[in-house]
């Protein structure tokens, strides 16, 4: 599989698309008003324990207290242990120990956040740090040495318990990734031993204060994809800003220098996501309609707290059974379901509504093949059998926000019934086709209309983007509030 990774970034906002051989699977959002927090390590306090939920909040610095579970603030526990005590939490195991044996209010100690705030709720927190590099995780909170099954080379396999066990001596637990199987010694070496300064470095940043603070921060979003990109994979991280591409090209060096030279700098005028075909792709992954090759269609509407996504044969009536029509759709939908899972990021409760199949046969074949589609995503999942109503329930971890939440906000105009594009994305749009225009035509003074409430949005929230457009570019721009034109509708034109 080749993977190419796409960066785009405009003041304001950094997009990061996921090609894997030439298709858009994933496209991952940042913006500076919405910083992500997940795998960041904080200082927090305990302010307050919930023994009814086994389980406390913390305040770590942020406008809402993070949730924790008992699970999460023990200390004295095994990997083995850790596993077991999820599992009785899941199928209503034995009862732990209160959660004041193990915290007290007032208390600070140092939490990772493993879900960002989603919705109402805040984020999910443990005490359990990981410290992931590229090919190793350190654990220095639980007893564990753990090598991938994948590394079936006994050499390879010795030596990297080695490097483990040294590690394991001084207290800590440690996973080996199968990246590491492909890797000198010494680059793992070097790694691991970078994981556990950076640790020692948290915990004399968390005895030296008093507040909730940041005590470490994860790594940027694109290090984070080429990390967790196998060497052989990768055939392209191309950034069309300097920054970025000096920051992938330093990773590179250093951790996989034999692809150096998949790292380039996109330096031609025309967009870079418009270049590679990813901006279409993008706005067919806020569409609720999704046709299939054959003429079927798949359906997805979205709430807070499931995902329903409904198959229909459409335009394609088929040339041989009404069993075999049928089964062909469902697996033609089984595919696009997984792509579509992965990218627009849809996770938690998803139920699927396939087309009725007759034979027990035919359902088999179309969980194989959803489960097998979905073993290309990294995110967990499970796919559960079809119910009594004919339904197909698949469970997908949430870490973050999904696509759709990211991009669009509940609309004015129907009352919160639907969706259109927040005032960021469309501030954020504008701010491209202003760029857009100065690098392909030359063009030095600029018109803006927009609806008033954009307009605001550019005045204020991207007051110091327009700023720094207009002193690197040497460009001047006029923003005119035009209340006839829709919230999504813009335009931008020479002077």
């Amino acid at each position: 599989m080749e993977r190419q990774i796409i960066v785009n970034t405009i003041p304001g906002e950094k997009r990061i698309a996921i090609l894997e051989d030439g298709h858009l699977v994933e496209c991952l959002t940042y913006r500076r008003n919405e910083r992500p927090c997940l795998g960041n390590i904080y200082r927090g306090t305990v302010k307050r324990i919930v023994p009814g939920m086994q389980s406390a909040f913390i305040d770590f610095g942020h406008e809402r207290t993070g949730f924790i579970y008992l699970r999460d603030l023990r200390q004295d526990i095994s990997y083995e242990e850790f596993e077991r005590c999820l599992k009785d939490e899941q199928h209503g195991g034995k009862e732990q120990a209160p959660v004041p044996n193990y915290v007290k209010e007032g208390q600070q100690i140092i939490v990772q956040v493993i879900k960002e705030p989603i919705g109402q709720k805040g984020a999910r927190l443990t005490t359990h740090i990981t410290l992931p590099g590229r090919f190793a995780v350190l654990m220095p909170t639980i007893r564990h040495i753990g090598i991938s099954k994948k590394i079936t080379n006994l050499e390879q396999r010795q030596s990297l318990n080695e490097i483990a066990q040294k590690v394991a001596e001084q207290g800590y637990g440690i996973i080996i990734r199968t990246m590491a199987a492909s890797a000198p010694r010494k680059v793992v070496e070097r790694e691991v031993t970078q994981l556990v300064k950076k640790w020692q470095h948290i915990q004399q940043s968390f005895k030296k204060g008093k507040k909730e603070a940041l005590l470490a921060e994860e790594t940027s979003p694109l290090i984070e994809v080429i990390k967790n990109t196998y060497t052989e994979d990768l055939s392209a991280v191309i950034c069309d800003n300097p920054d970025d591409y000096a920051e992938a090209l330093s990773y590179v060096s250093s951790f996989i220098p034999e692809r150096i030279s998949t790292v380039r700098l996109h330096d031609l005028p025309y967009p870079i996501f418009e270049y590679y075909g990813i901006e279409a792709e993008m706005e067919k992954a806020l569409a609720k309609k999704i046709w299939l090759k054959s003429g079927g269609f798949i359906y997805i509407e979205q709430t807070e707290a499931l995902t329903v996504i409904d198959v229909n044969t459409g335009k394609f009536l088929g040339h041989e059974s009404l069993e075999q029509t049928v089964l062909k759709t469902n697996l033609e939908a089984a595919d696009e379901i997984a792509y579509q899972i992965r990218l627009r990021n849809i996770a938690g409760v998803i139920v699927v509504d396939f087309i009725d199949m007759r034979h027990q046969e035919s359902r088999q074949k179309v969980i194989r093949a959803l489960e097998s589609a979905l073993l290309r995503d990294s995110a967990k999942n499970s796919v559960y059998q079809f119910t009594k109503l004919g339904l197909i329930q698949i469970t997908r971890k949430r870490t973050t926000e999904s696509t759709y939440a990211v991009l669009t906000e509940p609309c004015p105009y129907c009352s919160g019934n639907g969706s259109i594009l927040s005032r960021d994305t469309v501030a954020l749009r504008i701010i491209r086709e202003i760029l857009r225009q100065k690098n392909l035509y030359g063009t030095r003074r600029f018109a803006v209309s927009a609806h008033p409430d954009v307009i605001r949005t550019l005045d204020s929230t991207f007051d110091t983007e327009l700023k720094e457009i207009r002193e690197t570019h040497k460009v001047t721009i006029s923003l005119t509030g035009d209340g006839s034109l829709h919230r999504e509708h813009f335009i931008v034109s020479e002077v």
